[in-house]
């Protein structure tokens, strides 16, 4: 339906979102289950875009890499087209699911592999030091199996067979003409809340094709399948204690990964959130949407899964800042809370509808500063669906106020990562008796870094480490 009379529909009256905000009926929930779990189920590292995104990302050049380019009209344009398009194609937006690298960063020394390299059954040998009167030492992988497929490449499950560690190696099709900026990311990461790289090397096909396979550590669940499996048993609700534990252990990852490394994950969603089912710690994974946002500096628009998409990014933005993971961080915790996605889009287009319905028609400053140039379309009025309304009535409050304070129209008035921590809706993990279910400890949230408190005030540092753990501290 066309995406202008859905709106005057739901402005008119004509369409209900009390009983179902999040979507037209129970038939487009049912719909959007099924289809996520075609795609998802029991996939590590998943990507969920097109399944013509590896042709996409190896015929074109990615906006990001054009607008560094020394041709000032193909600039131009790619500024632009982000939002100059959009009134009037807004049913007919295009997928990129560009991945340009770094062409400034230093090379790294890597291994080459011979032949198809990762596959199931195979043993993958590989050679690292040898440099600077390092001695050369071969290291082995056994491919078991394959636990994730996307537009990306595959993931498999291996063993390290000299240490007996499961590890996850992640095959990419590399383009010869870039640095793969995932990689180089990686590489600067070190966190207990984000994925550890543990290895990469280069493999080669009988075509010639070349492929980047990062190994990195093995964690068997993710946030989705967890959430799934309460979903399963009778309809229940993910316990509150989880959500919880996860959210804030994104929101921890993600204020290392914005304030410690400078870095925009872009594709914040359950499916890459890993978890330990046994200690639930939680980790952040699949780096290859992450970039280095520089002020200035133009990025792609069409980026982040559907249904965790921020609206700045609909409406064409692409001087866009960190805030985009933090509206997504909001769409999973309302995941959690709801047991099924906040804003189950059918499309690019369809996903702004959907948000329209609980939020409201965006005001004309709320336009400004989602994108600057994006101000003389003139949307039906609709009022914003009250927060109390779309959870039951046993939800807790500060939950409700949680996902209220991080799904915002405007980016800047969205809590940061650092602040979100400290929200209220945490005070429960922070209690000293607090535990697991089984009575077993909580994984370890408050051993903040020096670089990870930089610029927190004494008063949030006070809400963030509670007077226990600064004991154990001491």
């Amino acid at each position: 339906m066309n995406v202008m009379r859905r709106l005057k529909s739901i402005a008119s009256g004509r369409t209900s979102i009390s009983s179902d905000p999040g979507g037209d009926s129970l038939t487009k929930r049912m719909k959007v289950h099924q289809e996520t779990e075609q795609k998802i189920d029991g996939e590590l590292y998943l990507d969920d875009r097109s399944a013509t995104a590896m042709e996409q990302h190896t015929a074109s050049t990615s906006v990001e890499n054009a607008a560094s380019t020394s041709n000032p009209s193909l600039k131009a344009r790619t500024e632009k087209s982000g939002y100059d398009q959009l009134p009037k194609e807004m049913n007919e937006m295009r997928i990129r699911d560009d991945k340009p690298t770094n062409h400034d960063e230093k090379d790294m020394e890597a291994t080459m592999v011979s032949g198809n390299g990762t596959e199931t059954g195979h043993i993958i040998a590989t050679t690292v030091g040898g440099r600077n009167g390092q001695p050369k030492q071969t290291i082995s992988f056994m491919a078991e199996r394959v636990v994730g497929t996307g537009s990306f490449g595959v993931v498999y499950q291996a063993k390290w067979l000299e240490t007996g560690e499961a590890v996850a190696i992640k095959k990419v099709l590399q383009d010869r003409r870039y640095k793969n900026r995932e990689l180089q990311i990686m590489h600067l990461l070190n966190h207990p809340n984000v994925v550890e790289l543990k290895h990469f090397f280069f493999s080669t096909t009988e075509r010639d094709e070349l492929y980047l396979n990062l190994v990195l550590e093995y964690i068997p669940e993710t946030v989705h399948r967890v959430s799934r499996h309460y979903n399963k048993m009778n309809h229940q609700h993910m316990p509150i204690l989880y959500v919880q534990l996860y959210t804030y252990q994104i929101c921890r990852g993600l204020s290392y990964l914005h304030h410690v490394v400078g870095v925009c994950h872009r594709d914040i969603k359950p499916q890459n959130l890993l978890v330990n089912p046994h200690t639930h710690q939680l980790k952040i994974c699949d780096f290859g949407s992450a970039k280095k946002l520089v002020p200035g500096e133009p990025n792609i628009s069409y980026i982040c899964s559907r249904y965790y998409r921020a609206p700045e990014l609909i409406f064409g933005a692409t001087t866009y800042t960190t805030a985009i993971d933090m509206w997504s961080v909001g769409c999973v915790l309302a995941e959690l809370l709801l047991g099924q996605p906040l804003f189950p889009g059918e499309s690019g287009v369809d996903q702004l509808v959907e948000i329209i319905k609980v939020l409201g028609t965006p005001t004309r400053e709320e336009i400004r500063c989602m994108n600057p140039n994006y101000t003389e379309f003139k949307f039906p009025q609709i009022k914003a669906h009250p927060w109390h309304k779309i959870f039951h009535k046993r939800m807790p409050p500060e939950a409700v106020d949680l996902v209220s304070r991080l799904l915002q129209y405007s980016p800047n008035l969205r809590c940061n990562a650092l602040e979100a921590c400290a929200h209220p809706f945490f005070d429960d993990l922070r209690n000293p008796n607090a535990c697991l279910p089984n009575g077993q400890a909580l994984p370890p949230l408050f051993n903040f870094t020096a670089q990870e408190m930089a610029g927190a005030t004494a008063e949030l540092r006070q809400r963030l480490i509670p007077e226990h753990a600064r004991k154990e501290e001491c």
